[in-house]
Order: C-alpha cells, then sequence, then structure tokens
C-alpha cells in the first residue's frame, strides 16, 4: 500500500512539474524572451564586412549599421570609431531582354562512328590494341582453396574440429 501511495505521488509531482514547463515555454515564446526582438522598438541591423588585425590583440573592422558605414578600431581597452560615411548601395544587375545560357554540344552519332572508326583496325574489323589494366590473374587458379592453403584458418573444417574437440575435454575434465 505504501508503494502504491509513494509510486502516485511521485507521479503527480512529475506532471506539475512538467505542466509548469509547458506553460512557462509557451509566455516566453508569446513575450519574444530569448530570441532578441524589443518590445516597442526597431532593433538595429549590424553586418560586419570586414575584418583586419593590425596587431596582437588590435584589430579594423568596418560594420554597416542601418545604411551607414562605420570603421571602428578595436583593441583591448575599447572600440573608437575611426571614420564613418554612407554605406555604398548594393550593386544590381538588371535583365531587360533574354538569357542566352551556354549551351554544351551533345555527341552525335556521327561523332561516336568516326571515333570507333578511328580506334578499329582496318583489316580485322576489331578494336585495335587499347592500353587495358591489367587484371592480375593466374589462370591456372582454383576456385576453391585447397586445405593446405585454409591450414589454420577460420575457414579451414580441420580448425573448427580441433576447436570443438578443445571445448569437449575443457568439460569432461
Amino acid at each position: 500500500m505504501d508503494t502504491l501511495v509513494i509510486t502516485l505521488r511521485v507521479a503527480l509531482s512529475l506532471g506539475v512539474v512538467l505542466a509548469l514547463m509547458w506553460v512557462l515555454h509557451r509566455r516566453m515564446a508569446k513575450s519574444g524572451f530569448g530570441t532578441g526582438k524589443t518590445k516597442g522598438r526597431r532593433s538595429a541591423s549590424v553586418e560586419v564586412v570586414a575584418r583586419q588585425g593590425i596587431g596582437g590583440k588590435a584589430s579594423v573592422v568596418v560594420v554597416d549599421v542601418e545604411g551607414e558605414r562605420l570603421v571602428l578600431g578595436v583593441s583591448e581597452q575599447g572600440v573608437s570609431l575611426l571614420t564613418s560615411g554612407q554605406a555604398p548601395a548594393p550593386e544590381l544587375t538588371i535583365v531587360t531582354g533574354p538569357v542566352q545560357l551556354p549551351v554544351r554540344p551533345t555527341p552525335s552519332a556521327d561523332a561516336f562512328r568516326q571515333e570507333l572508326a578511328a580506334q578499329t583496325d582496318a583489316t580485322t574489323g576489331l578494336p585495335a590494341e587499347l592500353p587495358l589494366r591489367p587484371r592480375n590473374r593466374n589462370r591456372d587458379r582454383r576456385a576453391l582453396p585447397t586445405s593446405a592453403q585454409l591450414q589454420g584458418s577460420i575457414l579451414s573444417a580441420d580448425t573448427w574440429r580441433q576447436a570443438a574437440a578443445a571445448l569437449r575435454n575443457r568439460r569432461a575434465g
């Protein structure tokens, strides 16, 4: 009886904790907490254009902030404004007419016939000597290895017989 009561209390406590976490998650998602959104104020878009190190811990950073380009000096002591100005407008390419895309010519049957004729021997009609990969296969090679080749291998039947005999001797002894 005590085990049942303890189990019910643990299950109820876990349910309450999970429900509380779900409610808090929903409220935080609605308020925009943790997403970087600011309520009632427009957030500035910041884009780092370039960064160049000029010393151990010093660098120059070019930043675009809401249409304004800033050149900042960054060091251990802080950040200082070196210069500012209007950010350049992005370059746009306006296409007013049809665009001709490059097309790779497809090989024709005539080109294939010409290449085949160049590769075949005129007297025999067979392909001429072409460089081939060596197969490194011995023609005398048998399909199945001999027992001498498998001796001591896990594929050898003798190895399995020896292992079974060793297990039987160990059980008997």
